[in-house]
């Protein structure tokens, strides 16, 4: 009997909630966001605007991911930007789906298509470091810097083309897959050894890709595609499950658009650690004191490109705009120090670290900037007019391996301009041991006075037909929107009360005996009516089942005379 009472209580209880149900459905904005704005705003999208399109319902995860999908399809040919597609990417962007469905939405990258360099481990895929495709490669964990992705909800969509072994920063040429070709131009380098994530990232391929720096791999395949790159100070993020080249100098690291989205990147890495993307600060050169390192910036004068030096001196006067007071500096021992650490224990990069430290406080500046790399951007494989050429057998100057990795200071590359050729130019800001946030505020206060990173023209935005400003524009367009429609429900309801109010101050007039309705007005009313009398209905058949099948049961439970 008791359990026949619950269940009623439980009906009448539904029957109770439903009318409430159905007046919050039709209080729903009847706003709609303009879904072609929406995906021709994907190009170019930054990580908060991507996730917070998700987890707002204005795009599924599979959507986005079949979007990137759909981008490498068309475009990567004559890139060859990956070794490996994940043949479970949609499986795993469907589970996302059913995350956000669930309420289980978590993570700063939730629902975020991402690449990962191929030295980096993946459950069920083959790790090669660039080497040709062997069963015993294929990995049965996860590398860390892959499962704080994936711990933030993201969705691994394929593993990047490298150097063979990480072993060159000229290019990108592995045994696996050949050689990845530069962003702006299938006839110049990438840049090595993360050539692979430089180019995806920068073609829009996906949101944001990782690699791995042991000299210059992270941010000279950056600035070369027009991206953004942070090599972070020695041992902040964890190497389990990479690939080691050279395991006193080997980080891992992002490569990103925007300076705001490697700062999300840094926090993923280092579990929100920091609160690096809080914690940006778009002022901060305003009065900050910065040295231009001598030494790197003017050496090999004869062989330097002279459009990477007015591109870098342009950057510097910038840097003047945005309210730094700029000066030139000394490190008279810097290239002795450096090379003494080559092979050499971690331990022998301390004393240059104290030694460039020493430097900056020595010179009352924050930090010291220098181009990234000064030879003329290289040539690779044949080029516009059939000519072949070897990047070994041009002048190649790259400042990015002298500091950073020989004392491990964190150091930042940023783009700032392109060559004639195509390539990007790039400049490098270097701090102390564990400025990464000085690092991260400097670059993108830079950038909020001007990006200097150019959009490559050969894969367009398939969708710009369309386009209405950027994504973050467009969701913000739609919230003004819905902003603008709640007030105007709210000045119709004053109008509505305030004529209420003079027609009851006003005589009363004579009311026709056959009213003139509107259809429209009274079409919302008898369908609540006609709701609620299958709502009525519908519990007096469910009392009687109820009340039918108590009978029947205790009947068949009374004993037999």
């Amino acid at each position: 009997m008791k359990r026949w009472i619950a269940a009623l209580l439980c009906m009448v209880l539904c029957l109770a909630v439903l009318p409430g149900v159905a007046n919050a459905q039709t209080e729903e904005t009847a706003v709609q966001i303009d879904k072609d704005a929406l995906l021709a705003g994907l190009y170019e999208a930054d990580l908060s605007a991507l996730r917070q399109a998700v987890v707002e319902g204005f795009i599924t995860c599979e959507e986005l991911t079949s979007y990137y999908l759909e981008r490498i399809e068309a475009y990567n040919e004559p890139y060859n930007c990956f070794i490996t597609m994940c043949d479970d990417a949609l499986e795993v962007a469907k589970e996302r789906d059913k995350q956000l469905a669930e309420g289980d939405a978590e993570g700063l990258l939730f629902g975020v298509p991402i690449v990962i360099k191929d030295n980096m481990d993946l459950t069920g895929y083959h790790t090669t470091n660039g080497y040709k495709k062997k069963n015993s490669q294929i990995a049965d964990s996860n590398a860390d810097v892959v499962d704080a992705l994936l711990k933030e909800g993201a969705v691994i969509i394929a593993k990047t083309n490298m150097s063979t072994g990480a072993m060159r920063a000229e290019y990108s040429k592995s045994q696996v897959a050949g050689e990845t070709k530069n962003a702006y131009s299938p006839y110049l380098s990438s840049g090595g050894s993360s050539g692979g994530s430089a180019v995806a990232t920068s073609l829009n391929f996906a949101a944001a890709s990782l690699g791995t720096d042991t000299n210059s791999s992270l941010r000279f395949p950056a600035v070369l595609n027009g991206c953004v790159s942070l090599r972070p100070t020695f041992g902040l993020i964890s190497k389990d499950g990479i690939k080691r080249l050279n395991s006193k100098r080997d980080v891992p690291g992002a490569i990103t658009r925007t300076v705001q989205d490697q700062a999300i990147m840094l926090d993923v890495l280092t579990e929100g650690q920091y609160e690096y993307t809080k914690n940006l600060n778009g002022e901060a050169l305003q009065g900050m004191r910065i040295g231009v390192l001598k030494e790197l910036t003017y050496r090999s004068k004869s062989k330097a490109d002279e459009e990477i030096m007015e591109a870098f001196e342009a950057a510097v006067e910038q840097l003047k705009a945005c309210g730094a007071e700029v000066v030139e500096v000394s490190m008279p021992k810097i290239m002795s120090l450096s090379s003494g650490t080559f092979g050499a224990e971690a331990s022998k990069q301390t004393p240059f670290a104290e030694a460039f430290e020493a430097m900056l406080e020595e010179n009352e500046i924050k930090a010291v900037v220098f181009p990234t790399y000064l030879s003329t951007p290289l040539r690779s494989g044949k080029d516009e007019n059939g000519k072949n050429w070897s990047v070994f057998s041009q002048t190649y100057i790259s400042n990015t391996r002298v500091l950073s990795p020989s004392s491990g200071v964190p150091e930042m590359a940023l783009p700032i301009g392109n060559h004639t050729l195509g390539a990007g130019i790039g400049m490098e800001i270097a701090a102390p041991r564990n400025s990464e946030q000085l690092l991260l505020d400097i670059a993108y206060s830079f950038t909020q006075q001007k990006d200097l990173r150019t959009l490559p023209e050969g894969a367009p935005n398939q969708y710009a037909e369309n386009q209405k400003g950027t994504l973050s524009q467009v969701l913000a367009d739609y919230y003004e929107a819905v902003e603008a429609e709640k007030l105007a429900q709210q000045q119709a309801q004053q109008q509505a009360q305030q004529q209420a109010q003079q027609q009851e101050t006003q005589p009363q007039q004579t009311v026709p005996t056959n009213p003139v309705v509107n259809p429209q007005e009274e079409q919302p009313q008898m369908q609540q009516q006609i709701l609620m009398w299958l709502l009525i209905g519908t519990a007096v058949l469910v009392v009687v089942s109820l009340t039918v099948v108590f009978l029947v049961t205790r009947k068949e439970k009374e004993p037999v005379a």
